[in-house]
């Protein structure tokens, strides 16, 4: 996580940093999901993200990060029922 806040930092503090025309962004969303949507979900991430991991560096391209952090945020609750 500090690599990220740190990474982040440096982006805001260089003088031309424009965070809107930029297009950067930082989304959370909660979704509920079993093993089986998990993994399927990380394969379609990695999917999509996979392809543009080899794309040359060139003048019109702008090198970003993307940090993708996934975690469960609580227990699954248990029914004793």
């Amino acid at each position: 996580m500090a690599s990220l806040v740190t990474e982040f930092n440096a982006y805001l503090d260089r003088d031309n940093a424009n965070p809107t025309s930029d297009a950067v962004g930082y989304r959370q969303h909660g979704v509920w999901l079993n093993q089986d949507e998990l993994i399927a979900l990380i394969s379609e991430l990695r999917a999509a993200i996979a392809p543009r991991l080899t794309n040359p560096a060139t003048p019109d391209r702008t090198r970003y990060l993307l940090s993708p952090i996934l975690f469960p945020s609580e227990d699954p609750t248990t029914d004793t029922d």
